[in-house]
């Protein structure tokens, strides 16, 4: 039996337009329903994922900032933070700003914040981050930061990983997408909060299903015994995935095969 249903949004359940497939908000209806809990799980902000499932957010769970944020939509509160060292915080921003055509931001549980106008870093950050302010300098901030998102247009994998591949083993350094890659505390990741919402519901793993594409869903698909690769996911993801959908994000994957198994 199902009770938790966990998917990515970017390359996943969103279309590459970052448009809802039409059928979302009836499904988390129907879901609800039948008592089964429907979790986004994704590298944007928790203000961002409330804001793109609207009033449903109400009867979701979200796992936001690539598993450092775990939320509760229904009470509007954030359950669990994993934040990174404030001190090492500040040298990583100094080495990021060191790399050509990189931006940086630094997100908070609520708010992300960044240093530039630059127009390729806006146009890319106001899709994931819509509680987001501009400050003049990121090595000021005291608060907590449970992620730094490093954005380079060019690829991360090329131009940015290479620079922080010695601090692998003190950080968790993703490559969420092309263009993206976050630093997270060791061993923090989307998995690490599907366990945690597992613990919090009495959920096992073979109650859970999860959608993923990129190398950021690896630790959420081995935390459910029914996960599915889109169609489009990368061959690695597809290699760890008990299922692979039959459709792409493009063509509702994500909604077609919970329909499908569940006979919605």
């Amino acid at each position: 039996m199902i009770r938790m249903i966990i998917t990515d949004l970017d390359g996943t359940l969103l279309h590459d337009d970052k448009s809802m497939p039409i059928d979302t908000f009836s499904m988390i209806h129907q879901l609800r329903e039948r008592n089964i809990h429907f979790v986004a799980a994704s590298g944007r902000q928790y203000a961002s994922l409330k804001e793109s499932f609207q009033s449903y957010a109400a009867d979701m769970y979200f796992i936001a900032e690539n598993g450092s944020v775990i939320a509760d939509g229904n009470t509007d509160t954030i359950l669990k933070t994993h934040p990174l060292p404030i001190k090492d915080v500040h040298k990583l921003i100094q080495m990021a700003r060191s790399i050509p055509d990189t931006h940086v931001i630094a997100c908070g549980p609520e708010k992300a914040y960044y240093e530039s106008d630059d127009s390729m870093l806006l146009q890319n950050i106001a899709p994931y981050y819509h509680s987001r302010q501009r400050i003049n300098d990121l090595t000021s901030l005291q608060e907590d930061i449970v992620k730094l998102a490093i954005l380079n247009i060019h690829g991360t994998a090329k131009f940015v990983y290479p620079s922080f591949a010695s601090f692998s083993q003190q950080f968790n350094l993703a490559v969420s997408a092309f263009e993206w890659m976050d630093i997270m505390m060791p061993n923090v990741h989307k998995g690490l909060g599907v366990r945690h919402l597992q613990q919090l519901l009495n959920i096992s793993k073979d109650e859970t299903m999860a959608f993923g594409d990129f190398m950021n869903d690896y630790e959420l698909l081995q935390e459910a015994s029914h996960s599915y690769a889109m169609k489009n996911a990368i061959p690695e993801i597809k290699q760890i995935a008990a299922h692979v959908t039959n459709d792409t994000n493009e063509e509702d994957g994500v909604i077609k095969t919970i329909k499908t198994v569940l006979s919605l």
